[in-house]
């Protein structure tokens, strides 16, 4: 049996174990393990779906043998998914734009969402880094990737967001907080207070380059339940959703910023937001940072981070086994299993690890 023939017979095996009830006005969220890059896709009962970002590009060490597009088209299918109706890419870094072709020539896409064009323009984050020739740049920067991303995007729809902006995709709310380093000029319903955790926020000079500063952050709203899908925005930029205001409010799952890397996931953007559940997309050797793991433990609604990884980086830092995917840090051992949301719209959440079937419910009874 194959491993993405097996996932999908867990996976419906979970599913035909759920509530009948549950199951018919449950949205579908799967943090599927592109080896620290970004995938999540979300599916609404009527079948209609999104997905934000496509992981790493379709020859990789990190993937190896089985690329993110893959991936991708597997947690699509056992969700009966024949059709990405929503792509939405939140910025141009090879970890999240890198599987948009393997991906078109695996499944169809309609709708196509960016924030605009490729504004990472230098050689390397540093400050004093020589500038590229955007018409000839060299493989490998954001650059190159963005002029064969525009060439694949064809004369299928495409947008180019605002903050403010919203979607409707079959019953989900997607609305953009934040695009191209420009935020919502107003709150959210709901948020608008002080936020006593920006006290003390210095800048951070390191950005890990411009593309993550520009990255479209959403709120994802499902019923009564809210998600936090940021990309990979920086802490600078999480300050100018978060601070002096909170414009956001509370979410039920925050699917942590940047893998949960130290540029991102200030105190003031996490303890805003408050996750119940916090979904680290993190691989063996990237995300999880230790810091950032502390604040999401200490913010103040927290009850549990599930990881796609165990982690390396800060091994002590790790959660309980049956709350991580991928437990082994053997790359040659990788199975490559995802976490499996279903969110109710009364606000419960439900985390299944499809490595072991471990599930949790949190919220809403």
């Amino acid at each position: 049996m194959t491993r993405k023939f097996a996932a999908s017979v867990c996976f419906a095996a979970l599913m035909a174990a759920m509530p009948a009830r549950a199951k018919d006005d449950a949205l579908q969220m799967v943090s599927i393990d592109v080896e620290g890059g970004g995938g999540t896709l979300f599916v609404t009962p009527d079948g209609k779906s999104l997905l934000i970002d496509t992981g790493n590009p379709e020859v990789s060490r990190a993937t190896g043998d089985h690329p993110s597009s893959e991936r991708i088209v597997a947690a699509a299918h056992a969700l009966g998914v024949k059709k990405i109706d929503y792509l939405l890419i939140t910025h141009y870094h090879g970890d999240h734009i890198g599987g948009f072709e393997g991906l078109l020539a695996r499944i169809p896409v309609g709708t196509v969402i960016d924030h605009g064009e490729n504004r990472e323009t230098k050689a390397s984050p540093a400050p004093n880094a020589p500038e590229i020739d955007v018409k000839n740049p060299p493989p490998g920067s954001s650059a190159f990737g963005y002029r064969r991303y525009v060439e694949l995007i064809g004369k299928r729809p495409h947008i180019v967001a605002h903050p403010g902006q919203v979607f409707h995709i079959g019953g989900m709310t997607v609305t953009v907080v934040m695009a191209d380093a420009k935020p919502i000029d107003k709150p959210l319903p709901g948020a608008g207070e002080a936020n006593p955790s920006c006290a003390g926020m210095e800048p951070m000079a390191n950005d890990g380059g411009e593309e993550n500063a520009r990255s479209t952050a959403s709120v994802i709203s499902w019923g009564k339940a809210r998600i936090a899908a940021f990309g990979d925005l920086t802490w600078n930029r999480e300050k100018d959703l978060f601070c002096p205001v909170d414009k956001i409010g509370k979410v039920d799952v925050y699917l942590a910023t940047h893998h949960g890397t130290a540029l991102s996931g200030s105190p003031a953007a996490v303890n805003a937001l408050a996750p119940i559940v916090t979904i680290m997309g993190n691989s063996a050797r990237k995300g999880a940072d230790a810091a950032r793991m502390q604040t999401i433990k200490a913010s103040p609604r927290n009850q549990g981070i599930w990881q796609l990884h165990t982690t390396t980086v800060s091994a002590d830092i790790n959660g309980p086994a049956e709350m991580i995917a991928n437990e082994s840090t053997d790359q040659s051992k990788d199975k490559f299993f995802g976490l499996r949301l279903r969110i109710q719209k009364s606000g419960a959440v439900t985390v299944i690890n499809e490595r072991n079937g471990f599930n949790k419910t949190y919220g809403a009874k």
